[in-house]
């Protein structure tokens, strides 16, 4: 009986993996890499959920496995590297190749976007016809150069050729019976027209609303809707004029009622539909809670309403996301991960440091205001005991690193290196260096953005953290009590 069990769990381990979608990617140039597989499970924070990690193997080959119930956009990832894959649930394999990224900025942050290459990829299979459709719509943009100006001018012309492009496009696809590459190839369409057609005023946006949004279920999901979606709705609060902007404004200023918000939407003809309304208004609370003209701790709490009371239980989640991406960083939040290697190959975790200030900068070797700034840092090291001083290195590669570490062996705090740079990157979202952190003696964020060791600019004034490392020495000394009439 005992052996009988171990026996059922692996014919249980098997049949699932059986039905699960699998990746079989040979990656030559990233042998020994980690290889992550992510999708997007929210299209206004744009929030990724890992859904498979592993470490390529040293002959370049590794598998990814996950349990798809709906077809979906995922992406693929090594370092700074990746790649998307539209992956259908009527496919349970993909044969993939990861190609050397030849154009990757190395003295940069950015993402680079490469090409996965498909092995053996079947004609009906949902890549392939979305590579078939943006191959067409490619070669009706830009294979007729006077098809782009009439666009840009908003002309008849344009119009008239676009409806017989969307013929074409319904008998070309007409066989295929995928509902995903229907609504993809509907909304890239209406992308196109409103982006033709962003000028001709109320009319125009009546007709795009009507066609594309009132009468059509919201497809979380499927990214050409969420961003024609997005576009649409651009400017949410403001769709429908300023006169409906200013009670919406009140509203979320002086009441804290979701259904008050709710109606004087929805009076608007493009929120008439309850579920679209209450997306739109996710993503304008989302959009404003930054602008002055809002009062953050309320949208705050009207998203806090949507997560508990909304009835749809994507609103639920988006709510939730939109709330916790716009609190991530606020003062007192806990500090996201932070797993790093020191010079003398130590593991350091930042996130968990106690009991004194920890003043992060991230740098890397090809930006000069980060070198410059590290002289800077030396002085702080030697003046402000009380904190503990951490640079990290993002460089592209470990040997520039390890470099600067043997050109600069004056600097005595933590010159670190990620153990997942990537990650880092992702979680701080980090676009420009130097970019600094501070955490407080409790292992909370104080400051994120924090403020830089110098002024932003030659000439420019501004406050730089040694004025704030200068107050909190102030506030920590104990103020000494004088005995009046006796001799100290």
């Amino acid at each position: 009986m005992n052996r009988l069990i171990p026996t059922l769990l692996i014919i249980v381990f098997c049949t699932k993996i059986a039905f699960c979608t699998t990746l079989n990617i040979y990656a030559p140039a990233y042998k020994n890499q980690l290889i992550t597989w992510k999708k997007k499970i929210d299209y206004i924070t744009n929030k990724n959920e890992i859904i498979g990690h592993e470490i390529i193997d040293s002959s370049g080959y590794v598998k990814l496995y996950f349990d798809f119930t709906q077809t979906e956009l995922t992406e693929i990832s090594i370092g700074r590297s990746h790649g998307m894959l539209y992956v259908d649930t009527s496919n349970y394999q993909y044969n993939l190749y990861f190609p050397n990224d030849t154009i990757i900025d190395k003295a940069s942050l950015k993402k680079s976007e490469i090409q996965i290459i498909f092995l053996n990829l079947e004609k009906d299979n949902i890549n392939s016809l979305i590579l078939d459709f943006n191959n067409q719509l490619d070669f009706f943009l830009y294979g007729d150069t006077n098809k782009i100006i009439r666009m840009a001018k908003h002309s008849n012309e344009f119009q008239d050729s676009l409806n017989s492009f969307k013929i074409f496009l319904s008998d070309r696809y007409s066989s295929r019976k995928i509902k995903y590459l229907h609504n993809y190839i509907r909304y890239e369409v209406a992308i196109l027209e409103q982006l033709a057609h962003q000028n001709k005023g109320d009319y125009f946006k009546a007709y795009l609303y009507e066609n594309y949004l009132k009468r059509n279920n919201v497809n979380y999901q499927n990214d050409a809707y969420m961003q024609f979606f997005n576009l649409f709705f651009r400017d949410v609060f403001k769709v429908g004029g300023i006169d409906l902007n200013d009670q919406i404004k009140f509203a979320i200023n002086n009441y804290n009622e979701l259904e008050k918000l709710t109606e004087i939407i929805q009076s608007c003809k493009y929120f008439s539909s309850p579920q679209l309304s209450e997306l739109a208004i996710i993503k304008g609370l989302f959009d404003a809670y930054k602008s002055p003209s809002y009062d953050p701790e309320n949208i705050l709490s009207f998203l806090r309403k949507i997560t508990i009371e909304s009835k749809w239980q994507q609103h639920k989640t988006l709510a939730n996301n939109c709330h916790n991406e716009l609190t991530k960083f606020s003062t007192g939040s806990p500090c996201p991960s932070l797993i790093v290697i020191n010079q003398k190959k130590e593991k350091i975790k930042i996130h968990e440091l106690k009991g004194k200030y920890t003043y992060v900068n991230f740098f890397a070797t090809w930006n000069y205001k980060s070198l410059h700034e590290m002289e800077i840092i030396n002085q702080f090291n030697e003046n402000y005991s009380f904190v503990n001083y951490i640079s990290i290195n993002l460089d592209y590669n470990l040997e520039n690193y390890e470099n600067f570490i043997k050109s600069n062996s004056n600097y005595q705090w933590s010159i670190v290196y990620p153990l997942n740079k990537q990650k880092i990157i992702d979680d701080f979202q980090l676009d420009h260096l130097p970019t600094h952190l501070l955490i407080d003696p409790d292992g909370n964020i104080s400051q994120f953005p924090a403020l830089a060791t110098s002024p932003l600019s030659k000439g420019y004034k501004s406050s730089t953290i040694d004025k704030v490392f200068f107050t909190i020495e102030k506030n920590s000394k104990v103020k000494q009590s004088f005995n009046i009439g006796k001799k100290d």
